[in-house]
């Protein structure tokens, strides 16, 4: 159970890791009618400059999203959330999902937090969001 009175700025949540895979990202531009070819093609990938196929911004997204929801359970909802993509991911690198609560407010049960995700190399994508707590 996610307790209001236990958080302050500066607390971090646990992080979460995924693995994504060539398969993973090519259904997910699939799913998402994400066209470009540098999400499921190395070698337009390379040609445009990148090591790899890349990890799409809105999959940035969507673990960022899972790490909140598992964190919150049943306890809260998400009510706000942005992002920015910062660097890069590929699918031969862990991609890591973190969050930090920046500030608590217990009167209205509201929660916001830094997010981001990245890999052992550099930050991929950073934002922010909002949880609120139910009592």
């Amino acid at each position: 159970m996610t307790n209001i009175d236990d958080l302050h700025a500066g607390q971090e949540l646990p992080e979460l890791t995924k693995e994504p895979s060539i398969p993973q990202l090519f259904r997910y531009s699939a799913v998402t009618w994400n066209a470009h070819r540098i999400h499921y093609d190395a070698d337009h990938a390379r040609e445009e400059g990148h090591p790899n196929i890349l990890v799409q911004a809105h999959l940035h997204g969507a673990v960022i999203q899972e790490l909140l929801m598992d964190w919150l359970g049943a306890d809260g909802k998400l009510t706000d959330l942005s992002w920015r993509n910062v660097g890069r991911a590929t699918p031969d690198s862990d991609l890591h999902v973190g969050a930090e609560v920046t500030t608590v407010d217990a009167d209205a049960g509201v929660v916001e937090l830094e997010v981001w995700t990245r890999t052992d190399a550099e930050r991929c994508a950073e934002g922010v969001a909002a949880v609120e707590l139910f009592d």
